[in-house]
């Protein structure tokens, strides 16, 4: 006898997924009821289960909770009418406490019932049956598109074909310097950008510079890179640096730190787990949202957002970054906010009210290691206190 699963629509899908995913329902009616009917979350969880679960049959059905009495007389003729015979695992995870009693109290007369609960947060099912037990979650169950699917997003674009890989890689050298050397760099970024804004603006690609930073310093260094790169011209003899391009001048003002975050998300995470510089379309809305990066482990997702320049306001990317993170990812998710400027103390509590961790400045660096302890276990991924 074919299993039943049936579920209801929650505005976190992820909890109905990823266990349907994971036991490869192939049966799956999801119950709706009219709040969830406007925010069309049967309707996104019907969409990702039919790209993980092509030759799964989804049904989607009504469900009045308007009152005890109309939710008790709606479990009662599901089970009457629709289940009756039926060998059902109910998830129990979405819907009110009171609207999941009523249905569990009404299937519990069914000749082959079990109920599964879902924790997201432990990553575990608990299954309540004859031997009531619990197991793992498997890891990576949910993918990235998947991800997207189930909070109602599509996405537009995805910056990860070759050109864009090979455009980062000529000139990765200069990049990784810049991210790696930021604390060293300080103040001097900020001059660049400011050069590079006014060439990108076409205002000339020749500035001229207050004096040359000496070589082998750190500011000096990345001059020196970027030149090798053919990035730019110096001509000391007149304290100024020439960009080669408006596209050049587009990297140093900012560019730059996106290219950084995409070098290291490259060498440490599986690119089908990622994607950067995204932009993500609300189906329920058409509303359009700009990401600089989202990626997914462990059934979480991770948002991401990179700042390069002193004149960005670090509390209004935060605050935007945290509704992305509510939106985009849900619960369990997690945001970064990336920034070549230092961020002060008081938007570093702010970001962790929003669920948002912060490497700034010299903690640059330290993407790489985020990003590894992040993948390992997405929940206790560490930036600074």
């Amino acid at each position: 006898m074919t299993t039943l699963h049936l579920c209801i629509a929650t505005g976190q899908n992820a909890a109905n997924f990823i266990p349907l995913k994971q036991l490869q329902a192939q049966n799956i009616w999801v119950l709706e009821t009219p709040d969830m009917q406007k925010q069309q979350s049967a309707k996104a969880l019907h969409m990702a289960l039919k790209s993980a679960l092509p030759e799964a049959q989804v049904r989607i059905l009504p469900f009045d909770d308007s009152t005890p009495q109309a939710m008790q007389a709606a479990a009662l003729q599901l089970a009457c009418e629709e289940l009756d015979g039926k060998n059902v695992i109910f998830h129990a995870t979405g819907g009110t406490k009171l609207m999941v009693l009523a249905i569990h109290q009404q299937l519990l007369n069914l000749g082959s019932y079990r109920l599964l609960y879902a924790d997201t947060a432990h990553q575990t099912l608990s299954w309540l049956d004859d031997e009531p037990r619990q197991e793992p979650m498997v890891d990576n169950v949910l993918t990235l598109n998947e991800q997207l699917l189930l909070r109602g997003y599509r996405s537009s674009n995805d910056t990860r074909p070759a050109h864009i890989q090979q455009r980062a890689s000529e000139r990765a050298k200069t990049t990784k310097f810049m991210g790696e050397k930021s604390a060293q760099l300080k103040g001097f970024l900020g001059t660049l950008n400011y050069h590079a804004r006014h060439a990108a603006d076409g205002k000339g690609l020749t500035c001229e510079l207050n004096y040359l930073p000496r070589a082998q310093s750190p500011a000096g260094n990345v001059l020196e890179l970027a030149q090798q790169q053919g990035l730019l011209t110096i001509n000391e003899a007149y304290n100024q640096i020439t960009f080669a391009s408006t596209e050049i001048a587009e990297y140093f003002c900012g560019g730059w730190v996106e290219e950084y975050v995409f070098l290291k998300f490259t060498g440490t995470l599986p690119p089908s787990q990622y994607t950067l510089g995204v932009q993500l379309t609300q189906a329920s809305s058409k509303t359009q949202n700009e990401i600089d990066g989202i990626a997914v482990a462990n059934n979480r997702a991770l948002i991401i957002e990179c700042k390069a320049k002193k004149q960005d306001k670090a509390q209004d990317a935060i605050y935007k970054l945290g509704q992305l993170v509510r939106q985009v990812g849900g619960l369990m998710a997690r945001g970064l906010y990336i920034s070549a400027i230092e961020v002060s103390d008081t938007d570093r509590n702010r970001a962790k009210e929003y669920g948002v961790d912060v490497l700034a400045a010299e903690e640059l660096a330290d993407l790489s290691k985020y990003l590894r302890d992040w993948q390992n276990n997405p929940s206790t991924a560490k930036t600074r206190p």
